[in-house]
């Protein structure tokens, strides 16, 4: 089973019923396993701010919302992260690929400010680098995001891509 294939088996596992993202060339491989998922749904956004309002239409309707996105696109979607789901307490599951993370040359920066952003908005996040985990952490991770009213994130280490 590929990368891609056991993290969409752990977001089938949780009950994720969309998934929204900007096309991207990092997680596009995911994102098209997604696609092939008849339990999930993918909405294509044109920014990432729009992929969080999808994830919080998706609780909203009654459906359990993903977003997948780099972490550059975490950066560009705080405005609605804070203004959307964490002032209105709407759970989601954050998919960030960790660009710049230990042993990735590429983005230095977006590496130094993932965490601390994360930690700044108190949003509670793990590192997923071992894919036997991917489920487990998973589903961990949207139980907590609904225990806390709250987006949690799963950092995408590069390898496990």
């Amino acid at each position: 089973m590929t990368g891609a294939r056991q993290i969409v088996a752990g977001l089938e596992s949780a009950g994720v019923t969309i998934a929204a993202s900007v096309p991207d060339t990092w997680i596009g491989q995911l994102v098209e396993e997604v696609r092939r998922s008849s339990a999930i749904r993918v909405v294509d956004v044109a920014r990432e701010e729009e992929a969080v309002a999808v994830a919080c239409g998706a609780n909203l309707a009654g459906g359990r919302g993903a977003v997948l996105i780099q972490n550059a696109g975490l950066l560009n979607s705080c405005n609605g992260l804070v203004t959307t789901a964490l002032q209105f307490e709407i759970p989601m599951l954050l998919l960030v690929l960790y660009a710049g993370a230990r042993g990735d040359v590429a983005f230095p920066a977006l590496g130094q400010f993932t965490e601390p952003v994360l930690s700044a908005l108190r949003i509670p996040y793990y590192i997923l680098d071992d894919l036997d985990r991917a489920p487990e952490l998973i589903g961990g991770a949207l139980t907590q995001a609904y225990n806390f009213k709250k987006p949690v994130a799963i950092l995408l280490d590069k390898g496990v891509l």
